[in-house]
């Protein structure tokens, strides 16, 4: 059943992340693949950047590396003077025409905008659950009373949520003194319910609600606790005990007839073990390199955790994000490595006979 409605509590959410994701899931149908859709985008625009910062960074530790020795005998001749030590370094880098600060500032961009998508994105997919849930228990409200008030309820009151306008006819329906015609007026009414549900919900593969974590400590219906959370309500809302009784009333038995547990786990562990190869992937690298720093051995145990925190704590959307973007740098990274090397060795090959001209 459609309405026109002006007076919802949810509005669609005007943001650029989630107009794209209202965009790409009316062509496909499936918020879940929107999210993957989108990441995929991002991850494949942002490839150029990443190969960009990958191989200044690798280039800044080649030239680092090469130098090692004489940074070495600087820092010792100068151990005690600081101000001349730093003197005698920066010659170093001027000599070598090595600029430190260029390499951090291709990094420093980088990490920028990898982290204002990130921040930007996380608040348009929480608006977007947000807007979902809260418009999904409206429509819910309306399936609850619309046969008992013939379909004729009056939306057009100014001034008024979904909630203010249905909540008269459910204070009818529970005071209908005939305990046999209340009965079948409520069962009807959660019969209407669990369609409307049926069609408005967003599951994907074994997760029944995309916008609670993929957790079997989660019911797929959530409580008015976790409804008033993702859905925003203002402190007074969240503390109306008479909002909460309609919620319980109209959610309770559609808890019993479709609500289960909301996943296993599986996302979860799927995206703290690609974040761990991730991690592991960049260690390799960076040891065949040469390079033995100990901040990649924390991050191998760090950023699998955290991730896991994310994904516990979030929706499913979110975590579906952090998965693919972890999966496609997990692909990415040894074709960036790869065409890398390529380049090292056309270089070398180039260098080989100038070096030998210089020597005759």
């Amino acid at each position: 059943m459609d309405y026109i409605i002006s007076n919802l509590l949810a509005s669609v959410p005007k943001g650029m992340w989630e107009s794209i994701i209202i965009a790409i899931e009316g062509a496909f149908g499936s918020f879940a693949l929107s999210i993957i859709i989108l990441t995929l985008c991002i991850k494949l625009l942002m490839s150029p950047l990443d190969y960009f910062n990958r191989r200044t960074n690798k280039k800044m530790a080649d030239m680092q590396k090469r130098i090692q020795p004489q940074m070495d005998a600087i820092n010792k001749k100068y151990a005690n003077d600081p101000k001349m030590r730093n003197q005698k370094l920066g010659e170093l880098y001027q000599k070598e025409k090595i600029n430190p600060i260029g390499s951090c500032s291709v990094m420093l961009i980088s990490m920028a905008l990898t982290l204002t998508i990130f921040i930007t994105l996380f608040n348009g997919m929480n608006a977007m659950a947000s807007y979902k849930i809260a418009d999904q228990y409206e429509k819910l409200q309306i399936a609850y009373v619309s046969e008992y008030a013939n379909n004729q309820i009056d939306f057009d009151q100014e001034g008024k949520t979904i909630y203010e306008i249905c909540l008269p006819y459910i204070k009818e329906m529970n005071s209908i003194e005939d305990e046999t015609l209340k009965n079948q007026v409520l069962e009807t009414a959660n019969k209407n319910v669990e369609e409307v549900y049926k069609q408005t919900k967003q599951g994907f593969l074994w997760i029944d609600n995309i916008w609670l974590a993929d957790s079997p400590l989660k019911n797929s219906i959530p409580s008015y606790k976790e409804y008033a959370s993702v859905a925003r309500l203002n402190e007074e809302d969240k503390n109306n005990e008479d909002y909460e009784k309609v919620y319980n009333q109209i959610m309770e038995p559609l808890k019993s007839s479709q609500g289960r547990e909301n996943g296993y786990f599986i996302l979860v562990v799927i995206c703290a073990g690609v974040s761990f190869l991730n991690q592991w992937f960049m260690i390799r690298k960076m040891k065949k390199e040469g390079n033995k720093q100990n901040s990649g051995l924390i991050m191998l145990i760090v950023m699998p955790i955290v991730m896991m925190i994310f994904a516990f704590m979030y929706t499913t959307m979110f975590t579906l994000y952090m998965i693919t973007g972890q999966i496609v740098s997990l692909i990415t990274l040894p074709i960036i490595n790869l065409i890398g090397d390529k380049v090292d060795k056309r270089n070398e090959k180039k260098q080989i006979p100038t070096d030998r001209l210089k020597r005759i």
